[in-house]
Order: structure tokens, then C-alpha cells, then sequence
């Protein structure tokens, strides 16, 4: 096993953990490591490609009308990558590749989601569509109230279980002013939402210091990891401590991923040592550990608690799995997505592929692939059920909010409390629920909220906790995974 400290990760050829803009769940590296030079030693291996070989050509030569190589060639490689039942192995044609480029810059024109293929064995009566993995903030999903597990099942009227991510990508993408109609699936109930797409950016962290009764709590919420997310979240740490805080939430709630160099850099602020993250695979070349380096930007004592949903994917996952394993802070929320497993690009020209090459481990020795992380404190959401669900579409339907939003531009909290309770008398739906539908549909045109103190009950939890003089016994009381793993056998 190769130890890399995370100044080295910025030597090597820099990967990516994330679900790449709408182009699915990728840890990817845009490089080509040797693939030319590396011929099969299995007899079997190189008689299938002698043949794979010999049918190319006798096609060519044969087939009735005269084929295009190109085709016969992105054919075969697809139909590899098919083969392997991954769905985050898969041939990327041009499109998908300068998309893919264009991603990796932090903007592109669309409806601002990330997507991955559901992780299930399709069968007739249920098949694999494409799964909302988080709404970006401030995007056009982020507005209509788009939710991680949504299942996208028509893109523009068309079935969306015979597509890959990336070609499910490439439909739902587009100029900045053009439409795209797509069909949901939450639980039982389906919806459809015609989008305008606009340009996507996306911010790296945000953050604020939060008053409560015993004192002040730094909030920082990170959105995506990125070059830019170790060097601000140090300089809004820093901003904090000269403020005399000593207490922290972050928050990756539907955070679907980005680079791991980001993440190792930023698990340095809070790690003085010990292994980050690990990756194993059958090269030499993808096996390593990343260690932490002393780098603390605030104390080891200082306390920290990490808020997770399912939403939480890949580098989320890094981060919250090594402050799980380090018990350096307290996860609080609900199971994360379970995205561990380690891919690279490897571009053919115009065209090329992605392959998995590893898989990534915490610090503990557990990789979570399609398993997730359990929140040492479980905090649930509230959900809608489908009759619930099946309310809130007659009420928009309706118009009711509209109407009074119309004359009562921005309620107070008591005016939506009163309005709540109206409402309930017409529809089935929680008032707590119609509260928060009120105040979002009022504050839709505007920039998303930091932080929501009087509907996330989570946020709400972390700070009771964070406050608690037992805070320290909770932590110090939790398991590693693998301890958790162990138990559970």
C-alpha cells in the first residue's frame, strides 16, 4: 500500500468523486495511464481479441451496405462496457465527453441536478430510471422542490430506463432558455415539470455564525468539493475563531461529491494525523493512502458535528466517514447514499470510456458501496406520503398560495401559521408542512437561505446536542464503522 500525503494528491493526476454535473456518479482522472502498452496475458483474453479482431474486419468487408468503421468501433466498446452490469463503466461519445469537459469546469447550461442510475437489478415490472441524487441550490430543480430519491422516469416524453446517466445527461442539458420536460416518480405519485434551463454555477461552501442561548455556533454548509473549498472554508474558520468560536456543524446534505483533493486538504484542517481515505484495486496504481498532515486550522477539542441525508454521496462520504472513524466529530441526520466505488476517464480521441478501476475505504477499512454510513444520532426528515403527496399537487394545482402570496406578499410567521390552518381545513397535509410551503413559495425568486432554524429539525438537533454538556461522552461513546460493521453480523 502506497502512503500519499495530500500535498502529493496534487502531483498525481488530480481524480474527481462525484456525480460529474448530470453525467453521473465519477471518480474520474482525465488521462490515459499506459492503455496501449498493456497487452493481455490471459490466452483466453488474447484469442477473444484476436477474434473481436477478425469480426471487425470480416464485417467491413462484408456486411451488405458498406458500414462506418467509427460505428462498429464505439459499438464494440459500448457493448464491453454493457457487459460489465457497472453502472458507472460506460462508453462516452463525443457529446457525453465535451460535456463531461465542460462539467468539470463548475458551469454548464441546465436544470441543475445530479443524477445516477439506481442501483437496483431491473426486472420487468421495475425497471432502472434515472435517480435524482441532490437538486443544486438556487437552480431551476432547487426551485420546483425537486428531492434526492425522485426518480426522473420521461425525459421529454421519452422512457428513461434504457438510458445510461450520460445519455439521460445529454437529454436534460441544453442552451440556457430551452425547455425540457421531465417526468418524476415520488413513491407512487408522478408529476411532471417543464423546466427552463438556465446557466448552472455552482458555489463551493457557505456559511454563518449562528446565536444560541449559550453562545455562538460557526455553520458551514459545503455545496461541492472543489479547488476552492479547502482554501475558503480555512479563511471562514479562521474569520470564526477570531470571533471566539469553538463549536461547529457542517453540513454536506445532499452534497453528491467532487475532487478528492479537496477533501483530503480539507479533512487536514481537523485531522493532525492517521489515514484519510483509502483506495485499493487490482493495478499497483490504484492502490494508496492518504494521510492526513498536521494542518489544524482549529483545535482538536473544539467541537464538530457533520449533518448527513441520502443525498450525502462519494467525497461527502470521504469526509463524513473519516470524521466518523476518527471520532473527531458526530454524525447527525439520516443514512448516507453509498457511493465507494473509484472511476477513471480515458478519452479515445473525441470519444472514450469510463472505467471503474477501485474502490475507496475509511480510515476504519470499510468500503460503503450501495450501503451508505448510519448517523451516530438518526434525525429523520418529515416525508409526505402518496395521498399527502397527491394534496400538494391539488393545492398548487389550485392556486391557493399563489392567490395569497398576491395580496400577502412576505407573511410573517404568525400570518403563515394562520393561513396554514386554513389551508388543512381543504387539504390532508401536515400544517408544519404547509408552513414551509407558504414561506418557500414566498421566498422562491430569492437566493436560498444559509441556514433554516425553524424548519430543519435536524440543524435544530445539532445545536441542542453541540450545546450539551454530555456532548463529549456521546462522542467518544460512538462506534468506528467497522466496529459498527462488526456488530452487525
Amino acid at each position: 500500500m502506497n502512503h500519499i500525503d495530500s500535498h502529493a494528491v496534487r502531483r498525481r493526476l488530480i481524480p474527481l468523486l462525484a456525480f460529474a454535473l448530470i453525467l453521473g456518479l465519477s471518480f474520474v482522472t482525465v488521462s490515459v495511464p499506459e492503455l496501449y502498452a498493456q497487452q493481455a496475458t490471459d490466452p483466453d483474453a488474447k484469442q477473444y481479441s484476436q477474434q473481436l479482431q477478425t469480426i471487425f474486419q470480416f464485417i467491413l468487408q462484408n456486411y451488405v451496405d458498406e458500414p462506418d468503421p467509427s460505428k462498429l468501433y464505439q459499438g464494440a466498446i459500448k457493448g464491453m462496457m454493457d457487459s460489465l452490469d457497472d453502472p458507472y463503466s460506460t462508453f462516452l461519445d463525443e457529446d457525453m465527453m465535451s460535456d463531461l469537459m465542460s462539467d468539470t469546469t463548475g458551469t454548464y447550461g441546465g436544470v441543475g441536478l445530479y443524477i445516477s442510475k439506481q442501483a437496483t437489478v431491473p426486472t420487468e415490472d421495475t425497471p432502472r430510471y434515472i435517480e435524482v441524487v441532490s437538486p443544486i441550490e438556487d437552480t431551476p430543480a432547487w426551485k420546483e422542490g425537486i428531492r434526492p430519491g425522485d426518480l426522473i422516469i420521461k425525459i421529454d416524453g421519452e422512457d428513461t430506463a434504457p438510458l445510461s446517466t450520460d445519455k439521460a445527461s445529454a437529454k436534460i442539458k441544453g442552451e440556457p432558455g430551452t425547455t425540457v420536460v421531465l417526468t418524476f416518480r415520488r413513491g407512487n405519485y408522478e408529476f411532471e415539470v417543464t423546466f427552463t434551463r438556465s446557466k448552472i454555477e455552482i458555489p463551493t461552501i457557505k456559511h454563518a455564525v449562528i446565536s444560541t442561548a449559550q453562545g455562538n455556533v460557526g455553520y458551514i454548509r459545503i455545496i461541492e468539493w472543489n479547488p476552492n473549498t479547502a482554501p475558503k472554508m480555512k479563511t471562514a474558520l479562521q474569520d470564526m475563531k477570531k470571533s471566539g468560536v469553538d463549536k461547529f456543524v457542517f453540513d454536506v446534505r445532499s452534497n453528491p461529491g467532487g475532487l478528492l483533493s479537496s477533501v483530503i486538504d480539507v479533512c487536514d484542517l481537523f485531522l493532525s494525523s492517521g489515514v484519510i481515505v483509502s483506495t485499493k484495486g487490482r493495478t499497483i496504481t490504484e492502490n494508496y493512502e492518504y494521510i492526513a498532515r498536521s494542518d489544524l486550522v482549529i483545535p482538536e477539542s473544539d467541537r464538530m458535528i457533520v449533518l448527513i441525508n441520502q443525498g450525502s454521496a462519494s467525497a461527502s462520504e470521504i469526509f463524513a466517514g473519516a470524521m466518523k472513524d476518527t471520532r473527531r466529530a458526530l454524525l447527525l441526520g439520516e443514512k448516507t447514499y453509498g457511493k465507494g466505488s473509484v472511476q477513471q476517464i480515458f478519452p479515445l480521441d473525441k470519444v472514450g470510456f469510463k472505467l471503474t478501476m477501485a474502490r475507496y475505504y475509511t480510515p476504519s477499512g470499510v468500503n460503503i458501496d450501495q450501503v451508505g454510513i448510519e448517523p451516530d444520532i438518526s434525525v429523520t426528515e418529515p416525508t409526505l406520503s402518496d395521498k399527502e403527496l397527491q394534496e400538494v399537487q391539488r393545492l398548487y394545482d389550485a392556486g391557493d398560495i399563489t392567490r395569497y402570496l398576491q395580496t400577502t406578499p412576505q407573511p410573517s410567521l404568525e400570518q403563515r401559521k394562520e393561513f396554514a390552518a386554513e389551508l388543512a381545513k381543504k387539504y390532508e397535509v401536515p400544517t408544519l408542512i404547509l408552513e414551509k410551503l407558504i414561506r418557500d413559495e414566498a421566498e422562491r425568486t430569492q437566493p436560498a437561505r444559509i441556514y433554516d432554524l425553524e424548519y430543519d429539525i435536524q440543524l435544530q438537533k445539532a445545536l441542542e446536542l453541540i450545546e450539551s454538556p454530555d456532548f463529549e461522552r456521546t462522542l467518544n461513546n460512538t462506534k468506528t464503522l467497522v466496529q459498527s460493521q462488526d456488530s452487525g453480523k
